[in-house]
């Protein structure tokens, strides 16, 4: 028979057997794969809604890239990513690769943290990141790279401005780099409203595209509000009959897509393929495309002041939509048509070749004298000069100046300011 003591011996060393070896996994998972572990991940789009992240996903696959997405819980956004490393250089190399291959993906950029949320909180995690936003800081000396797929711009975020690049040594990290900012705070339901989420997109690349969308009453043909994409928007009913409302988009670049939604019963056999609902909103589709060869888009957004062909500050919003639309296809050609309210002459402020100043008149700009087709021309001319400045080719662009041969209104018309403007007529595709 065996001693008491000699079994409880056996126990006791069992015991810290088990301790030694339990620890001792511990401690590698902790160094190999910890929860909080901190890793490069070359991410192709940010998503603010998982559906368009898979969406993404899958159009990256199909490209053969192996491409996975996680949520990134400090910022309520979905990542897609194509590769993951422990070593940055590795991260900017491959950066590097898909930029240079892939001039469509400029806008890749690297996360470096991890996706956990207890790792977020023990080890803050840094961004090297190129999510543009449409936001004009200082505008005459605006550059702003091509619509990126997440359309979230990291706070204090500077643009980094790429180029060709060739490799890793043109990627400056530390321009880039910002801290994850805190978790968003969740919706708080109103009662008597609908949310509505207008999730547009790029047909063409399943890409996030901002913008505005227009809510109409469709029985009074009347705009309710102008809301803008990936934003959760209330609405309250327009109280018509049919308790129905219009959303059409209206953004520069883009065919304008028009949905009716009943507030009543939003799903339905005929709205299922574009109309779901989230949570507490209601989820609307709009898949875009880009206008053709042969097609006239009006640029109402672009404003001069008066007797000058220098535009005002809020024109970068829609510079960028046509900046974008060109950087998207690089065989996009375009004319550009200047447009005056009358056939008046007189003063004429504008740009030389050297001069930058496309946004104050606060610049050492030349003074001439002239009709209003020369007005227009010099108009035309300024945005042609702006999208070079931004790197696209002159020989992709025409300019041509009718002053008010073309107005849409009388020039006494209480409207007559919308003829005053400028329409980018597609060449070729």
């Amino acid at each position: 028979m065996i001693p008491l003591t000699v079994i409880r011996r056996w126990a006791l060393l069992s015991c810290f057997i088990i301790m030694v070896s339990l620890g001792a996994v511990c401690q590698s998972i902790a160094m190999d794969s910890g929860p909080w572990e901190s890793k490069n991940y070359v991410v192709m789009g940010a998503f603010s809604y998982q559906k368009n992240a898979q969406r993404f996903t899958s159009f990256l696959e199909q490209k053969e890239f192996h491409a996975s997405y996680k949520l990134n819980p400090s910022r309520q956004l979905f990542y897609v990513y194509v590769y993951t490393s422990s070593q940055k250089d590795d991260a900017l190399e491959e950066v590097a690769r898909i930029r240079s291959l892939y001039p469509e993906f400029k806008d890749v950029w690297i996360y470096q943290g991890t996706f956990d949320r207890l790792g977020q909180q023990k080890a803050p995690s840094n961004e090297i990141d190129n999510v543009p936003e449409r936001k004009p800081e200082n505008p005459g000396n605006i550059r702003v790279s091509g619509q990126g797929p997440g359309s979230v711009k990291p706070s204090g975020y500077r643009d980094n401005e790429v180029g060709n690049t060739t490799s890793p040594s043109n990627i400056s990290s530390q321009d880039i780099t910002e801290r994850v900012s805190g978790p968003v705070k969740p919706l708080v339901k109103k009662e008597g409203t609908h949310y509505f989420y207008f999730n547009v997109l790029n047909a063409k690349n399943y890409k996030e595209v901002k913008g505005r969308v227009k809510v109409i009453d469709p029985v009074r043909a009347k705009e309710l509000l102008t809301a803008q994409s990936h934003e959760i928007v209330e609405i309250r009913e327009p109280n018509n009959g049919t308790n129905t409302v219009k959303v059409s988009s209206d953004i520069f670049g883009f065919k304008e897509v028009q949905h009716i939604v009943d507030l009543g019963n939003p799903v339905n056999d005929s709205t299922s393929s574009y109309i779901n609902v989230h949570g507490d909103s209601i989820v609307v589709d709009f898949e875009l495309e880009r206008y053709r060869k042969g097609d006239v888009i009006v640029m109402y957004n672009v404003y001069f002041f008066r007797d000058a062909a220098i535009m005002k500050p809020e024109s970068v919003y829609e510079l960028n939509s046509l900046l974008d639309m060109l950087n998207e296809n690089e065989k996009f050609k375009v004319r550009i048509h200047g447009h005056t309210n009358g056939k008046s002459t007189g003063k004429i402020l504008h740009l030389d070749e050297e001069d930058k100043n496309f946004f104050s008149l606060n610049g050492k700009h030349k003074e001439d004298f002239g009709s209003a087709k020369k007005l227009s021309l010099f108009r035309a001319y300024t945005i042609q000069h702006w999208l070079i400045d931004q790197g696209i080719a002159r020989e992709r662009m025409e300019i041509k100046g009718w002053g008010g041969k073309q107005m849409l209104y009388d020039k006494h018309h209480n409207q007559a300011d919308r003829n005053v403007r400028v329409e980018i007529e597609i060449t070729a595709d």
